[in-house]
């Protein structure tokens, strides 16, 4: 933070520190709601790109997600096989470009929508702390996956592994496994921020937070039960 003398009065210059939205959210939400302006907007939009592409990558990396490349193994030439798993791995890295652009952009303009006088730019940084919460779902499934041979939806951080003793439904069990203890974490930060920037009443910002993530997590399920990638 720095202080500018114009005119004999101060104005300050505040940088959105995102990783103090994780510690303390209220503080955090407070100050972004005083901000005229959102300093190292692009900056930050851009850091957050670029770390989800990487943590896509460095999943991707350990194999995680290829086992139906796996199976063809036997298949596939080794030049054809070498082929399939960089074609894989430059999907990934599409799939965290997609990612954060949905999770910063498409949720955020949701947000606004029901702003009566919340700025877009400020919703895009709650969901940058949004985001970060999300990126720490993913490396955890890098350890369950590599020690524990669990796949995400498997995760005892999630209602996956209960849903999968009450029912064998696919589609409901990824649907279930989308919902974890992380995304929990999520939703205390959306409501924090949206309740600060925009002054809407609880039960629309509510309402507004669980359909717009259980959007996201009907499609995140139907993406795993056609095979074709979990992006989300």
């Amino acid at each position: 933070m720095e202080s500018i003398l114009v005119g004999g009065l101060y104005f300050m210059h505040k940088e959105v520190r995102l990783f103090r939205g994780l510690i303390n959210p209220s503080f955090f939400f407070y100050q972004l709601k005083d901000m005229e302006d959102v300093k190292g907007y692009r900056k930050k939009v851009f850091h957050l790109v670029w770390m989800s592409i990487i943590v896509f990558g460095l999943i991707s990396s350990f194999g995680i997600g290829m086992d139906p490349l796996s199976k063809e193994i036997t298949t596939l030439s080794p030049v054809t096989y070498e082929l399939e798993k960089f074609l894989f791995f430059l999907g990934r890295l599409l799939g965290g470009l997609l990612y954060a652009a949905i999770i910063l952009f498409f949720c955020s303009l949701i947000f606004w929508t029901i702003s009566d006088e919340g700025e877009y730019r400020k919703l895009v940084m709650t969901q940058g702390v949004v985001l970060l919460v999300l990126l720490l779902e993913q490396l955890s499934y890098i350890p369950l996956s590599l020690f524990f041979s669990l796949e995400w939806y498997s995760s005892p951080l999630s209602l996956g592994v209960i849903t999968q003793y009450v029912t064998s439904k696919t589609y409901v069990i990824y649907l279930m496994g989308s919902f974890t203890l992380f995304k929990a974490w999520v939703f205390f930060i959306q409501y924090k921020g949206i309740k600060r920037l925009t002054g809407q009443k609880n039960w629309i910002i509510w309402l507004v937070i669980l359909l717009t993530n259980l959007f996201i997590w009907s499609l995140n399920a139907l993406l795993a039960y056609l095979s074709i990638s979990t992006l989300l």
